[in-house]
């Protein structure tokens, strides 16, 4: 028979803390995920929500696991109390308290939705950009703020985010320096002050960044240039695209200097260089790590040129563009645009990017997908046009959304739009601040804030979350509730101090996982340190824990007095008759009932004591 072990279980920090919000913690998220520990003998939780001060509750929701995802209701510059109860009792298990700060000082006078068709609009919030006043935030459907960025954080007090990653963090760029950060704007990864980082920094499934650094060298004045820089060399402005690892070590660059002629350049900047600035030869602004062709793809602006570079031989693959400023060509189809911005690829690894059409005739900016066929030449698959208000000459993008639908950044002009396959408008965004359009640099949209957001309880835990306590039964059941749609699997560690007992992989991605470990075979001795730890396996940070202890626990003593005596007969006596909770240490000869059979094993134990 399984010797019996009784388990302590203190819980360490969950998300860096047992409660999420933190008590009395200042946020700059309306979107809230709400997370506790676990407390004994509950069905289910509910959830209340308090403006501070306030006896009725503006939110109240049941639910069986341990957090929950609030999407609405809360307001900007209030402070809230909310409340966990057991969802069979009317006294609160815990109250917590914490603050949605203000909106920022400079926060734009108009933000408006001009259209929205709710039944083809690609569900989620937006993340983007107020570039001209110098914050990253995120805007629901209806136009309304549900986060922002402390941008004072940040170098210059600017921070223009990239992309919420599926480890629920950010990337974003200032001046000259790239960053990842979290949703409190704490700086998780910072570029180190060799690089001039500009325009974008990503952030690849290896957890390397590719960024684009400027990169100065001098040289003769192309022959455009206006005759008294021709004398002697000027600064010409290129770009590196570089690889980093955490440590801000290089794994990867590519240089234009290298790579690219020198009489390959736009003679429209050479004919207005006046030595002010740098010669700006390249001006790239987007790159793009393909794993899957091994290959990188650059858009390099001033060259009208996209750019595949294969990622191992750093050879070019291809070069799509403006033929006038190539000495070699690649396609017979330009495709005719000018000055472009965001070269990605979709789903099915067609190119899309926002051309500009600086300098073209007419000049109307539009977002244009395309393809390559058989003889690998290009060809425009699909295009949307953008009328002539909402032409911008820099700034853009184009995403292409999950149900087909593209996202299309207009740059300059404040303007953001949704548009489905055949051009029909679905959602229309403006930002303008005292009549001035706001520049929008990029706009991506997500499920909600929180791709990575999670929580466990262990079956059968008893006591307060300052003190748990566990009959083992040779096994350890636990269930994660996940609502983080950036999640695709979770890693555990079972260990005991620095001994790793067991490691393994859950490959599920359910809203509810249940697991067991079966830890019947392991010896345990009083006062050894245990420990259980779950993570997704995208973001190790995102780490839960719980340490235990384990004590053996004697045969028969189901009052856990240190004995076995009458006393535990009538505490077995009492499950039964009462019909309460099932409890292992009653359950003496393991056939998950408890009943006359156990009391009839724990007299047999005190009858063979006492012979």
């Amino acid at each position: 028979m399984f010797k019996n072990i009784y388990i302590l279980l203190s819980l360490s920090t969950l998300f860096s803390s047992t409660f999420v919000p933190e008590n009395n913690q200042n946020i700059n998220y309306t979107q809230i995920f709400f997370k506790w520990p676990q407390f004994e003998n509950t069905n289910g939780y509910e959830i209340k929500v308090f403006v501070d001060g306030d006896n009725d509750p503006i939110f109240s929701s049941s639910t069986q696991s341990n957090s929950y995802l609030l999407n609405e209701l809360l307001s900007w510059g209030t402070s809230y109390e909310w409340k966990i109860y057991d969802i069979s009792s009317d006294s609160s298990l815990y109250e917590n308290y914490f603050t949605i700060n203000s909106l920022p000082l400079n926060h734009p006078n108009y933000i408006d939705v001009l259209y929205l068709d709710e039944n083809h609009y690609q569900e989620g919030i937006n993340i983007l950009d107020f570039e001209s006043l110098g914050y990253s935030l995120a805007l629901d459907k209806y136009g309304n703020i549900i986060w922002y960025a402390d941008r004072y954080g940040f170098q210059d007090s600017k921070i223009i985010s990239g992309e919420l990653l599926s480890n629920g963090n950010f990337t974003g760029f200032s001046s000259g320096a790239g960053y990842e950060f979290s949703i409190d704007s704490d700086i998780v990864f910072e570029t180190s002050d060799q690089f001039d980082v500009h325009h974008q920094i990503i952030k690849t499934s290896n957890d390397t960044y590719f960024i684009i650094d400027a990169e100065i060298e001098y040289h003769p004045c192309p022959e455009e240039c206006d005759s008294q820089f021709s004398v002697f060399p000027v600064p010409w402005q290129g770009d590196r695209f570089i690889e980093l690892d955490e440590n801000n070590e290089i794994v990867w660059e590519w240089n234009t200097f290298n790579q690219i002629p020198l009489n390959e350049y736009n003679p429209y900047y050479a004919e207005t260089y006046n030595a002010t600035n740098s010669f700006d030869w390249t001006h790239s602004n987007s790159v793009l790590h393909d794993p899957f062709t091994e290959s990188v793809i650059v858009s390099i602006r001033n060259l009208s040129r996209i750019t595949s570079i294969d990622y191992n031989s750093k050879i070019i693959n291809w070069n799509l563009g403006e033929s006038d400023f190539m000495t070699e060509i690649d396609f017979e189809n330009e495709l005719d645009f000018s000055q472009q911005h965001s070269a990605q690829l979709t789903s099915e690894g067609n190119l899309i990017f926002f051309d500009n059409a600086r300098y073209q005739d007419p000049e109307l900016s539009r977002c244009i997908e395309v393809g390559f066929d058989n003889s690998n030449e290009p060809y425009l698959i699909w295009e949307h046009v953008l009328p002539d208000s909402m032409f911008t000459g820099s700034r853009g993008e184009c995403d292409r959304l999950e149900n087909g639908n593209s996202l299309i950044s207009a740059g300059r002009t404040g303007n953001v739009i949704e548009v489905n396959s055949e051009n029909e408008l679905v959602w229309h965004l403006k930002v303008k601040n005292n009549s001035t359009d706001i520049s929008i640099y990029r706009t991506q949209r997500a499920i909600n804030l929180f791709p990575n957001s999670y929580s466990f309880e262990i079956d059968n835990l008893i006591g307060d979350y300052t003190d748990y306590s566990l009959i083992n039964p040779g096994y350890l059941n636990f269930i994660i509730y996940n609502t983080g749609w950036g999640i695709d699997s979770y890693d555990f560690e079972f260990s005991n101090g620095d001994n790793l007992i067991l490691s393994e992989t859950i490959q599920n991605a359910d809203e509810i996982i249940e697991y067991m470990i079966d830890i019947s075979e392991y010896e345990f001795s009083n006062d050894s340190l245990f420990t259980l730890a779950i993570h997704p396996s995208n973001n190790p940070e995102n780490i839960q824990s719980i340490q235990f202890q384990m004590i053996s626990n004697i045969t028969g003593d189901v009052n856990q007095d240190s004995q076995v005596d009458i006393f535990d007969v009538l505490e077995t006596t009492n499950i039964i008759i009462s019909n309460l909770d099932y409890l292992f240490s009653a359950d003496l000869n393991q056939d998950d009932t408890i009943d006359i059979f156990d009391i009839i094993e724990i007299i047999n134990i005190i009858l063979s004591e006492n012979s």
